[in-house]
């Protein structure tokens, strides 16, 4: 009997060639996407799972609630809150701080910049990275060491085995190396090639162990066994308020612990909880969802069409079935004898997807830019996983032709009646071409509004022009004013340069100082807060900002300046009473739009001439005067909103150059600016990178969400027209005599054509009022993550629509015209 069924079945696929190819090529395309597309959600969900004690480490993340100002949540913390966590929190076992910094070594001739991140002594015994070289333990126990990853000994030293080796550290002493790890692995949230003790970092970074309004570091905790977290949670909220101090100044009394509110969370939920300051891109857990849910569409249009070939082909085998059960066969053995059929089609498409995934897994990891594994013989789920996949299938797919077949009445169908047997499957399959293309269709609007967001946030005005706009940074720590006031006067002088302008403020810096400030007149008890912006007198021209208001600052006007003195221990230092007499500083300010609502004024105008006082430290006061209004611009991507700001002119130092350059002769200007800084800064190397590609690097995830759904999207329509192309194929086949009378009595190639186009356009525009309202409710949602989005335009979903009509026709149309235009005679003889 087996061995019968199994020829049966060969036999089957060797005759119906066509049918064969679509089926399993269709199967094995749809397993191999949802292969792909599991194994990214498998990298996904594993981050930082392979550490001890995962289920015990947690980082605090904080809320920033900003007055008037949408809430930031960060994943990063105050200096001080470390220490104070372990003193108030008995379950906090360990705790360990991650400080980014940047650090210029020395190996011989060659200069690297470097981002390196210190940490607290107890980190490396809280987090087991495996060490390949030096203790774990001990690596980061004397103050001068350093432990590299190995790409970073490859880098520094041409290889690996470099234990006791020493760089050179500019202005410090050089560094050992104590240990060297492996790379990173791509699923852990922990970005480290350089890792060194806190000890090191510079006087002025610890100096914040005392400031409560920075966060500027990771924070690890090692919980006790047993800790509840939720309980923990719930105390922070209100321990933190009196952790943190109150503080007060000239424009008012505020508690930091309204403003920072901690949590924690734990390591294997940091990937999937995307916040700002993250060490590697996160993915949200509702993107993961979601592709995970597209691999279970993709592989429903797969099953669908082996559902509806399948079902097409078993009224062809009415007789087989009817003679089976003449001659005694069981219907219980016809649906087995189905079912195994299906089966085997099943898995010949899986052997093909497993070869498929093979191919195309290189790319799509360097895609991805992660380390996708697919090894069937020491992955000891992957094998399970893709046997349950095709077992699903190939039941889903063969148990209604199976169940169909073996509940035919043989003597009706040996009466000559199998035309009338199964009526209702016609339907069936319409209905599986109708849910085929609402997948496709919802993908491809998915698609459409993923790709057109990512081209609205590049395109989009920023406020300010990004384009053959240069940013110069790398300045070493306490960089005297009278530098890099040269070296902007040497860049400014360049054939090739328009301006320059030095700032504390460049959009996309992911970094930003904020200020409280008083308005004379206003609600005492209502804090203001502004971002405050360090800027050079041409900060407005080189950024290319819009005035709507008011005057740019201008040097002809002294007053326009704010002249802060001297840091304490210079040689221009004052004397205590000259400072006391100094605690007023007066000076000019710009505001952005959002800030002029902000603070309370009538309008722009209005606005113009008016004065407020801002916190300067140190108990100082700043008195500034409105003397311009610029028009609202971007410093972060379009999913935050543009925060209200304020700029203004001191005498202090600047992060960061800008310099508009002139378009033509680019790498002439650019060697020119090199050298320039070499002339004033040898000793450390060149910083500089094109403004214009900092903010595409803030949408590098959304533009590679955008081309897996447009890849995913393709393929699921690929899959749907192979098996539109195949009911196309049965359809034209089954009704070949009635073609030939058509043509007999007058009936065109077109007339035929278009019989059976509309046949299958009904299916496709019904399947557009499924597609369009579960499509836009989604996409919807996904949008509600933008300060700034597109909308959602109907036309988008009636092109759409129109375009899978356009394939259904496509595909149908030309298997129609083929049909169409073979000779009457031979359609009349068919049978």
């Amino acid at each position: 009997m087996w061995k019968n069924y199994l020829m049966v079945a060969i036999r089957n696929l060797l005759k119906h060639k066509l049918y064969s190819a679509i089926n399993i090529c269709g199967l094995a395309i749809g397993l191999a996407t949802c292969v792909l597309i599991l194994l990214f959600v498998r990298n996904e969900t594993t981050y930082d799972r392979f550490f001890s004690d995962s289920d015990r480490l947690y980082q605090v993340a904080i809320r920033a609630q900003l007055p008037g100002r949408q809430a930031d949540n960060v994943a990063v913390a105050m200096l001080p809150l470390a220490a104070a966590l372990k003193e108030g929190f008995p379950e906090v076992e360990m705790t360990a701080r991650v400080v980014q910094d940047t650090t210029i070594f020395r190996r011989g001739d060659e200069l690297f910049t470097e981002t390196t991140r210190a940490v607290d002594p107890d980190f490396f015994r809280m987090f087991d990275f495996p060490f390949l070289q030096g203790d774990r333990m001990t690596a980061l126990d004397e103050p001068n060491g350093i432990v590299l990853t190995e790409s970073a000994a490859r880098k520094f030293f041409k290889d690996a085995d470099v234990l006791g080796r020493t760089l050179e550290v500019e202005d410090g002493d050089p560094v050992k190396v104590t240990g060297i790890i492996p790379d990173m692995p791509s699923n852990t949230h922990f970005n480290l090639e350089i890792i060194r003790p806190y000890a090191s970092l510079s006087q002025t970074t610890r100096n914040q162990e005392r400031n409560w309004g920075s966060i500027c570091c990771e924070t690890y905790l090692l919980l006790k066994p047993g800790s509840d977290v939720d309980a923990i949670n719930t105390r922070l909220a209100t321990w933190i308020k009196t952790a943190a101090p109150t503080i007060h100044s000239v424009t008012g009394s505020f508690n930091l612990g309204e403003i920072f509110t901690p949590r924690i969370r734990n390591v294997k939920d940091i990937h999937t909880e995307p916040l700002q300051t993250s060490m590697r891109p996160a993915t949200s857990y509702t993107e993961i969802v979601t592709f995970a849910a597209v691999a279970v569409l993709v592989l429903a249009i797969a099953s669908i069409n082996f559902m509806n070939l399948a079902t097409a082909r078993a009224t062809q085998r009415a007789r087989e079935v009817s003679v089976r059960k003449v001659v005694g066969a069981s219907r219980g053995q016809i649906i087995i004898q189905f079912i195994g059929e299906s089966l085997l089609l099943t898995l010949i498409g899986l052997l093909l997807s497993v070869a498929l995934v093979e191919l195309a897994l290189p790319a799509y990891s360097a895609f991805l830019d992660k380390e996708l594994s697919f090894n069937l013989f020491t992955d000891p789920l992957l094998a399970p996983v893709l046997l349950g996949l095709a077992l699903v299938v190939g039941v889903a797919g063969g148990a209604y032709p199976a169940f169909f077949l073996s509940g035919f009445n043989p003597a009706r169908v040996l009466k000559g009646s199998s035309s009338g047997v199964g009526g209702g499957s016609g339907r069936l399959r319409m209905a599986l071409v109708v849910v085929q293309f609402a997948i496709s269709i919802a993908l491809m609007v998915a698609t459409a509004v993923v790709y057109g967001q990512l081209l609205y946030a590049q395109n989009k005005n920023l406020g300010f022009d990004k384009e053959n706009t240069i940013v110069l940074n790398g300045f070493p720590g306490g960089s005297d004013r009278e530098r890099q006031q040269t070296l902007t006067n040497v860049l400014a002088a360049l054939e090739g340069v328009v301006s320059v302008a030095g700032t504390d403020a460049t959009p996309s810096s992911g970094s930003e100082n904020n200020t409280n400030v008083r308005v004379p007149g206003a609600d005492p008890n209502q804090l203001l807060v502004l971002r405050q912006g360090a800027v050079d007198w041409d900060y407005v021209r080189t950024l290319g900002l819009r005035m709507v208001a008011g005057r740019d600052f201008d040097r002809n006007r002294p007053s326009d300046q704010v002249i802060f003195p001297p840091p304490a221990g210079s040689a221009a230092a004052t004397t205590p009473a000259a400072e006391e007499e100094k605690k007023v500083f007066t000076g000019a300010v710009i505001l952005n739009e959002a800030a002029v609502k902000r603070l309370g004024f009538a309008g722009n105008q209005e606005a113009l001439g008016q004065e407020f006082e801002a916190g300067a430290g140190q108990g100082g006061t700043l008195r500034l005067t409105v003397i311009g209004i610029v028009d609202d611009f971007h410093f972060r991507s379009v999913h935050d909103p543009i925060a209200p700001a304020m700029f203004m002119v001191d005498n202090g130092t600047y992060s960061d150059l800008i310099i508009r350059i002139r378009g033509g002769n680019v790498e002439g200007t650019l060697a020119a600016i090199d050298r320039a800084w070499r002339d004033l800064y040898p000793n450390r190397p060149v910083q500089r990178e094109f403004l214009d590609t900092r903010i595409q690097n803030l949408y590098v995830r959304e533009a590679k969400t955008s081309q897996m759904f447009a890849a995913f999207s393709g393929l699921a329509i690929m899959i749907a027209c192979l098996g539109l192309f195949g009911l196309a194929s049965f359809t034209a086949e089954r009704r070949t005599k009635e073609i030939g009378l058509r043509k007999v009595l007058g009936a065109s190639v077109m007339d035929i054509v278009r019989l059976l186009v509309w046949q299958f356009s009904k299916p496709v525009l019904i399947a557009n009022l499924i597609a369009w309202p579960a499509a836009w409710y989604f996409m919807d949602r996904w949008l509600s993550a933008f300060s700034f989005r597109i909308d959602l335009n109907p036309l988008l979903f009636v092109a759409a629509g129109a375009l899978a009509l356009a394939i259904a026709w496509l595909t149908v149309g030309l298997h129609a015209a083929r049909v169409a235009q073979a000779k009457p005679v031979t359609a009349l003889r068919y049978e």
